[in-house]
């Protein structure tokens, strides 16, 4: 009789710690859930100097760069760049567009490219140490670093310095990123 009793009571016992069990799991789904993956957002930018003289020193060239207005044509709602968890440069590729006087990237040993803000330090993102020659098109390699706070900010700035051995004059070149983001509607 004694051990009838003690199965009785050891049942909603174990009733209750499936069922909080469970809702812990639940709870963990709907968060896993909330969060959105963007993966590929596409963003295009030109850049421009009129004179890049020989330099060692990796002289930069600023553009300004709308991540915000991105991740909105993206989602197609202005409120996504605030519900931005994570967002990193996934891929980068630097197009030659023109120059008085080079035909491709030639001129050019090394590429960083990073990113600022009025309120912000300097932050690379992306390198390419050794530019192979004879090319108009080069992919730089991408940090692990997250933008998340550069992305949020109005005054954010694009910043390509390149390290070059040779004069280039009305330099153009255009950016092709890709940025992949999380994105936590309950934000």
């Amino acid at each position: 009789m004694i051990m009838k009793n003690k199965k009785f009571f050891l049942l909603p016992i174990l009733f209750v710690s499936l069922f909080l069990g469970s809702c812990s799991d639940d709870d963990v789904e709907e968060v896993v859930d909330r969060i959105r993956t963007i993966d590929d957002i596409p963003v295009s930018e030109t850049a421009s100097v009129d004179y890049l003289p020989i330099n060692i020193f990796e002289i930069p060239i600023e553009t300004d760069v709308n991540l915000r207005q991105a991740l909105e044509d993206e989602t197609g709602t202005d409120e996504t760049i605030e519900q931005v968890e994570e967002i990193q440069l996934d891929d980068l590729d630097i197009t030659l567009v023109s120059a008085d006087d080079q035909e491709n990237f030639d001129f050019v040993n090394s590429v960083t490219l990073g990113v600022r803000t009025d309120d912000l330090e300097y932050m690379e993102i992306a390198h390419l140490d050794e530019v192979p020659s004879g090319q108009t098109m080069i992919e730089l390699s991408t940090t692990d670093e997250y933008v998340d706070d550069y992305a949020k900010s109005e005054s954010l700035k694009l910043v390509v310095q390149f390290e070059s051995v040779e004069d280039a004059n009305n330099l153009e070149i255009r950016l092709d990123m890709e940025f992949d983001a999380k994105v936590n509607p309950s934000l």
